[in-house]
């Protein structure tokens, strides 16, 4: 997505029309991350994982 797109899709955020908090799928702490990422080649449930610091 272009920056130029940015603002439209932050508005529609706050307008309720699009929920990214339904894209995240797993959240892990940064001591989880090393195996998350060796495990990336596996077959896994779709979503996008958050990694707290």
């Amino acid at each position: 997505m272009s920056a130029a797109d940015y603002p439209r899709m932050l508005a529609d955020i706050s307008n309720g029309l699009l929920h990214p908090e339904k894209l995240i799928a797993t959240t892990i702490s940064l001591e989880e991350a090393p195996a998350a990422l060796m495990a990336m080649d596996k077959e896994r449930a779709p979503g996008i994982t958050v990694i707290n610091l």
